[in-house]
């Protein structure tokens, strides 16, 4: 029975760390959620549906019980809440309440709760030599209950998301409900950290932008051209002009992991809106066509590994000819843009 419960306890920490990491929610938020807190909607356009975790926000909140919020759950915190409410079940019962994180052990101080302080204790004690977590510098990393919340805000104002793996099209899910005109968010001290990080993001992307002697796309292209400090390092003029445009102009930056959008609506390939590139037509074949694009040097592996898999699909023997065109011009894509950032090496060495 012992071994059972505390197998029992490792997925309670597992199902922590998946709300934590991929919604971005405070201790007392996640440790406060009730069965049936996951509700589904629509987006405004009718193309997705969303879930949201709902419960309270009690830091900000002027009341002891919290004021109402609800964050977007993507796909694995939906999961990690359906195996909480199977776990929770039979002290839910016993005790007539419907909070997810019922246990006995907690229950000397009359909540039955499970506390902050007993979570980091699981944290770095069973639950790390459980999964084993690997030593970072040779000395074991101490996992504390806001690092979540600062990781969610960090990937989720990241753009570029290369090395993320299957994380990122949950990131992205994440990023598309923030940004429906159906979602009203009140957790605003998580928007500023998300906004922070976002800030950051643009502020490197730019300055690559700016610096950088190999460019290719269009829009990169004409940067290149008017840029005074392309081949420069990044010193206090760059970050002076950097700030310029953050702060005197309308120019909007976007990121992903094959470039960058100098976004501007009348010339988008991928039909976006004021809001931004419209994420269902983002696609590196729409990109690689569009005045908006561009893309440095840090992109080429991208575009590399790209060329490589339709290579790969074209030398098939029995490939038909639908998916042989369609691996030919991808392919004849990668060779422009791995051309472009190639010539420019060219003439630097010349």
């Amino acid at each position: 029975m012992k071994a059972v419960q505390f197998l029992v306890s490792r997925l309670y920490d597992a199902c922590f760390v998946v709300i934590a990491y991929l919604v971005g929610a405070r201790v007392s938020e996640i440790l406060g959620l009730r069965s049936g807190c996951i509700e589904r909607y629509g987006s405004a356009g009718g193309t997705e549906t969303f879930c949201y975790l709902n419960g309270r926000i009690y830091k900000t909140a002027i009341g002891p019980g919290g004021q109402p919020h609800r964050w977007i759950a993507p796909e694995p915190v939906v999961r990690a809440v359906a195996v909480l409410e199977q776990l929770s079940v039979p002290l839910r019962q016993q005790m007539l309440r419907d909070e997810l994180w019922l246990t006995p052990a907690a229950d000397r101080d009359g909540t039955g709760i499970l506390r902050s302080a007993g979570l980091t204790d699981r944290l770095n004690g069973p639950f790390a030599s459980f999964i084993g977590l690997p030593l970072h510098d040779g000395l074991p990393w101490h996992l504390s209950t806001h690092q979540g919340r600062k990781t969610f805000a960090r990937f989720v104002g990241r753009r570029d998301r290369t090395g993320l793996d299957a994380l990122a099209a949950h990131l992205g899910h994440v990023t598309r409900a923030m940004t429906d005109v159906g979602y009203v968010g009140t957790d605003h001290d998580l928007t500023d950290l998300i906004d922070a990080e976002a800030t950051r993001d643009t502020r490197a992307a730019l300055e690559d932008l700016l610096t950088s002697v190999n460019v290719g796309g269009k829009a990169g292209r004409m940067i290149a051209a008017h840029s005074r400090f392309r081949g420069r390092t990044r010193d206090g003029d760059v970050a002076e002009y950097v700030d310029y445009i953050l702060e005197e102009t309308d120019m909007r930056l976007g990121r992903c992991d094959w470039g960058y959008c100098v976004y501007r609506r009348e010339t988008a390939s991928c039909l976006g809106d004021d809001r931004g590139p419209n994420p269902v037509f983002r696609t590196q074949s729409i990109c690689a066509t569009c005045s908006n694009f561009a893309v440095t040097q840090r992109h080429r592996p991208i575009w590399a590994e790209r060329r490589k898999q339709n290579a790969e699909l074209l030398a098939h023997p029995m490939l038909d000819g639908e998916s042989r065109a369609l691996a030919t011009a991808r392919a004849e894509e990668c060779d422009r843009i791995l051309g472009e950032l190639q010539q420019d090496r060219k003439s630097d060495d010349g």
